[in-house]
Parts: structure tokens; C-alpha cells; sequence
């Protein structure tokens, strides 16, 4: 019984069904777009170990280890590759040429003040924590977005940024881009996509927000404006003087005004302006 598992007598071993099966499965899912091609790239640069199974294959296809044919565990341990490769590759592995795709910026000394412009029709995650000024990594997921090209321009000690999408990534393409920011500069954001926005340790001089996904509010200081434009979820901090002009979903303590409706505490804080038919729902949280 074992002997008729692992393999059709001196003929090819089944158990290649379960490699076989596998990379027809990653295949098929990184073509549908739920994984990066960037995959693809992955594993073709570990070809060596791949050429190293099939000479090994071949070297030990009449030798059996008890009562099982040698040849027939080669592709068990083929299949051990391919779930390890495939776990660096979502991991990011150094060792996988797809971590390697990365956009880091200038240093952030004697920056003071920096606006950083990105429009994609994709996913952007922003985050404060990065060494440099900002450094861009890929969303491995499946998707048509590659790592951006930045044009930057810089006066005195001020920057402004445009990451600027690829036209043809090829196999390096995702579902868009894993930003981090230095907590250095005062920030001004323009920025549109399908956005998971945690602006928490960053100062922020203004911002503008188009498409959809959840924008996270800090603390501020003073008046600072906000414009969303698209399908968000706005969270701020609790207890923190806000305000929105517009029309929006709003907490039950705020009170409701002719633009719109304040929290129920005084002060400047976040002025967040609803641009056109937007649907926005604003909530209370840690800022």
C-alpha cells in the first residue's frame, strides 16, 4: 500500500501530483490577482535548488529508503520549498528579490517642512517611523501597482514629493504601497487611493484625502484642515476640539451648527471640509 502511494512502480511517482498541484494553485491565484506575480519572481531565482530536486530525482529514482522509492520523496520535499518560498514571499523576506523592491528618500536632516502627493488606483498605508524621510515598500498582494519613482524638489528647508506610479511594473506589481514617514518634518498629504491613513506621531499642516478607506487622526495643534473627498471613515481623537464642514456622519455629543457639526469641546484642532457627494462617517477614538 505504501509502495502503490508513493509512486506507479518504476514509472513517475505520484506524489509530484502534490507539487504539481501547488504551483498550479499559486498560479492560478497570483493570475486572478488575490497574489503579486511578483511571486513568480521569487521563485524562479531559487532555481538552483529547483534543478538540484530534479538531478536528485533522476540520481535516486531505483533506490528505496525502507519501503519506499527515494524518487517519490523528492517531490514532498519539492513541496516543502514551495510552502516555505511562498512564506517569504508574503513575509518579505530579505533573501526574495520582491523585498528588494523599496523606495527610500532622502535623509531628513535639515528638512523642515515636507508635502508628499500620491494618486493610485490602489492601496496606500501611511505610517509614521521611518529613518529617512519616507520609504515606500510594496502591499504584497495582487495587484497592477509597482514601486513609485519619486520627483522631489527642494528649497531651502522645504520638499515637496510626487511618487509617481510605473506604467509597466512587469512581474513587480502589487496591491499597492506600505509608506513610512519621518516625524521630523510638518507633513502636508494629498493623497488618493484606497487609504488606511494613521497620521498618529505625525505634525500636519494639512492634508487631502480622496477615495476611500479609514483616515486616523493625531494630535494637532492649532487649526488644521482636512478635505476628504470620496467614501471614508474619519477617526479623532477623543476629547480633542474637532470640527466638520459638510455634511457627514457624526458622533451624538457633537453639536450640529449650519456647516455642519463641532465636537463638544473648544479650540482650533482638525477642520475636516466634506468635498461633494461624499459619504463620511466620523468617530471618536484614540488619537
Amino acid at each position: 500500500m505504501t509502495r502503490m502511494a508513493v509512486g506507479f512502480g518504476r514509472g513517475f511517482p505520484r506524489s509530484w501530483i502534490f507539487p504539481i498541484a501547488a504551483l498550479t494553485l499559486l498560479l492560478g491565484i497570483a493570475a486572478s490577482g488575490r497574489l503579486s506575480r511578483a511571486i513568480v519572481a521569487d521563485f524562479i531565482a531559487w532555481w538552483p535548488i529547483w534543478i538540484g530536486l530534479g538531478i536528485t530525482a533522476y540520481l535516486v529514482r531505483d533506490r528505496k529508503v525502507g519501503d519506499l522509492r527515494a524518487s517519490g520523496l523528492i517531490p514532498l520535499i519539492s513541496l516543502f520549498f514551495i510552502g516555505l518560498f511562498t512564506w517569504g514571499h508574503l513575509a518579505g523576506w530579505a533573501i526574495m528579490p520582491s523585498a528588494s523592491q523599496r523606495l527610500v528618500g532622502p535623509e531628513v536632516s535639515g528638512v523642515n517642512e515636507a508635502s508628499l502627493v500620491a494618486s493610485i488606483d490602489g492601496a496606500i498605508e501611511l505610517r509614521t517611523g521611518a529613518d529617512f524621510l519616507y520609504v515606500v515598500e510594496p502591499i504584497m498582494r495582487g495587484g497592477g501597482i509597482g514601486i513609485p519613482t519619486a520627483d522631489e524638489h527642494m528649497v531651502d528647508s522645504s520638499i515637496e514629493v510626487e511618487l509617481i506610479e510605473p506604467t509597466d511594473p512587469g512581474l513587480y506589481s502589487f496591491a499597492g504601497w506600505e509608506m513610512a514617514v519621518s516625524s521630523t518634518p510638518v507633513w502636508m498629504l494629498d493623497l488618493n487611493g484606497a487609504l488606511d491613513i494613521d497620521l498618529n506621531g505625525l505634525s500636519v499642516s494639512g492634508a487631502s484625502f480622496t477615495g476611500s478607506g479609514t483616515v486616523t487622526l493625531g494630535d494637532t495643534l492649532g487649526e488644521t484642515p482636512v478635505n476628504v473627498n470620496g467614501a471614508f471613515r474619519v477617526v479623532v481623537p477623543a476629547g480633542s476640539p474637532a470640527r466638520v464642514v459638510g455634511v457627514a456622519s457624526v458622533p451624538a455629543t457633537w453639536v450640529l451648527d449650519e456647516q455642519g457639526a463641532s465636537a463638544p469641546i473648544s479650540g482650533g484642532g482638525w477642520v475636516i471640509t466634506i468635498v461633494g457627494e461624499s459619504s463620511v462617517t466620523v468617530v471618536e477614538g484614540q488619537g
